[in-house]
């Protein structure tokens, strides 16, 4: 077990490139203009927390490992995360995003054999979420999202069998694009306001 803590760092990164070993990474950061970046690369149990408070922050994880875990809280204004998780077993995510113009890019790739679950929080106007979700061998993927606010975008892609969307557009003028592909589709949708949304699902219900 490996873990860390970097309070109150303008800019960061953390490597633990350590095979066969289960690693930790934990981050606090406030203030303005802050830069995270954690790589995890093992054979099991990556666990990854990312706190930032303040605006123009950046939070950018990789995790190449089975069971991969990343808890992310960003608050302020103009902020990026980017997510990049690689294994054959669970993949999860959690991330809440409390401000206008924020930036969510995550891939979360179970090949072979692995599944994926995102939950992720956007509140203010301006934001935007891609969420991208690949898994095989007969397993799920799941994705909610809530986007509280006006002017928001998701892009949301699933491949798997067993594939669960939920998404809640909360606000006026916000678009939504969905595509999934695999069996047992499920798809939950709730927009108020002016939105628009296109849907595209390949294979069987």
């Amino acid at each position: 077990m490996h873990p860390f803590r970097f309070p109150l760092l303008a800019a960061m990164t953390l490597g633990c490139p350590i095979a066969g070993l289960a690693q930790t990474a934990v981050i606090d950061q406030s203030g303005d203009g802050h830069f995270a970046e954690v790589v995890q690369g093992g054979s099991f149990d990556q666990r990854v927390s990312v706190q930032q408070i303040g605006s123009a922050t950046i939070v950018d994880v990789t995790q190449e490992a089975p069971d991969a875990e990343a808890d992310l809280s960003l608050s302020g204004e103009n902020l990026t995360a980017t997510l990049h998780q690689d294994g054959e077993a669970e993949s999860g995510l959690a991330l809440t995003m409390e401000g206008s113009d924020g930036i969510v890019d995550a891939l979360q790739s179970g090949d072979p054999g692995g599944s994926n679950f995102a939950t992720v929080w956007q509140a203010g106007s301006g934001n935007s979420a891609s969420l991208s979700q690949y898994a095989s061998a007969g397993m799920p993927n799941s994705i909610r999202l809530i986007q509280d606010g006006t002017a928001n975008v998701a892009i949301l892609a699933q491949t798997g069998e067993g594939n669960t969307l939920d998404l809640s557009q909360l606000g006026a003028d916000n678009f939504a694009a969905i595509d999934q592909i695999g069996s047992g589709l499920g798809l939950g949708l709730i927009q108020n306001g002016g939105a628009s949304i296109t849907v595209t699902q390949t294979g069987s219900p």
